[in-house]
């Protein structure tokens, strides 16, 4: 059975925009395929779950009825009904587990939980786990760590506050969650310089310029964290400059043609060469006022050209609240068109041959 069989069928035709109708066409479907009466449900889920809620058969015949009296999940509070509906997803899969022909498909559950976006946090992430459960249960999903063998894919897929860099420092991806936290927009990206971390350019503007909107992103702490970046960079590409790597050249003659490059450089040169590699606390001063700190975390992604992984993680409560509302924002909005970004995407906007070798998209 595919998992998108309630979205390839009904949900998403026309006579489906009601939440109403299409939580209860999954749960209707779900009952139908079970073959078990409604008051048998009702009876077990207060044995097998403690669902002391006292339902009437008429409130559960619109959960899972199909029609004009069809109704979400109800309850007098967002906690009752996240229990609730915990609870029928719970009985669902006990009874999906052990038949033979199925009864749910990851699909729909998934659908089924963004119907309910009003439900406590707690209550999401337990149909979460029972989402995960059904994948497993189904084949969908093994239990290993797959990142590395498709980075691609679930850069893609996940929605992290992160980009890929290549072992020069050249921007491989981004999400959109990540340019959302930095400011940035679709447009943006079709400027050859912003595909590097150290130009990192917004509407071609260069990052070291004091009145420039990069700059401003780093408040106070601007000179300070770009020269940390720029020697970072200097000890991470060492080998490079000591084998006269040509690509390493092309690129440094790029760098150094931006304004104050090699100020900042001068600068970086002179730290102390304990700079750490691998994390440290770094602030956003977003232009809607905020200050977000958020720890800057590297690390290396397996089974690739030495691409490294860089993650924003937010250091307190209110940068992780104020995060998720970011990433709301960013799937809503439809400012961004995608997901991730990868530079193949853009190669169009390397204008000459000089550029796509440094970035490292000759052949492409």
């Amino acid at each position: 059975m595919s998992n998108n069989l309630v979205l390839n069928s009904k949900i998403g035709n026309s006579q489906f925009q009601n939440a109403d109708l299409e939580s209860a066409y999954i749960l209707s479907s779900w009952l139908r395929r079970s073959g078990i009466e409604r008051q048998t449900i009702l009876e077990e889920l207060k044995l097998l779950t403690g669902f002391e809620d006292d339902i009437g058969e008429k409130t559960f015949r619109q959960w899972t009825s199909f029609g004009e009296s069809s109704k979400r999940v109800s309850g007098l509070t967002p906690e009752i009904r996240g229990q609730r509906l915990v609870a029928l997803v719970t009985w669902f899969l006990r009874e999906h587990r052990h038949r033979s022909r199925p009864i749910m498909a990851s699909g729909e559950l998934r659908h089924l939980i963004n119907l309910y976006p009003d439900i406590p946090v707690k209550n999401k992430l337990q149909l979460r786990r029972l989402l995960h459960e059904l994948e497993i249960h189904n084949g969908e999903r093994e239990a290993n760590f797959s990142f590395a063998t498709d980075w691609k894919g679930h850069l893609a897929s996940w929605p992290i506050f992160c980009f890929v860099i290549d072992p020069y420092w050249c921007v491989r991806a981004t999400t959109c969650y990540e340019m959302a936290l930095a400011g940035y927009t679709e447009e943006d990206m079709r400027h050859w310089s912003w595909w590097h971390r150290l130009l990192a350019s917004k509407g071609g503007k260069p990052k070291y310029l004091p009145n420039g909107p990069r700059y401003s992103l780093r408040g106070p702490y601007a000179e300070a964290y770009y020269q940390y970046q720029i020697k970072r960079f200097w000890m991470s590409t060492t080998k490079f400059r000591e084998n006269q790597d040509p690509r390493y050249s092309t690129l440094l003659e790029i760098l150094q043609s931006t304004p104050r490059f090699n100020e900042v450089l001068s600068a970086a040169l002179e730290l102390s060469d304990q700079t750490p590699l691998f994390g440290i606390p770094v602030p956003f001063f977003r232009e809607d006022g905020t200050l977000l700190w958020m720890l800057e975390v590297t690390t290396i992604i397996p089974n690739t050209p030495d691409y490294q992984l860089v993650v924003w993680a937010p250091l307190n409560e209110e940068s992780a609240e104020y995060q998720a509302q970011l990433r709301r924002w960013a799937d809503e909005s439809g400012i961004y068109r995608k997901k991730a970004y990868f530079i193949e995407e853009f190669v169009d906007c390397f204008d000459d041959k000089k550029k796509k070798f440094a970035f490292g998209l000759t052949g492409t």
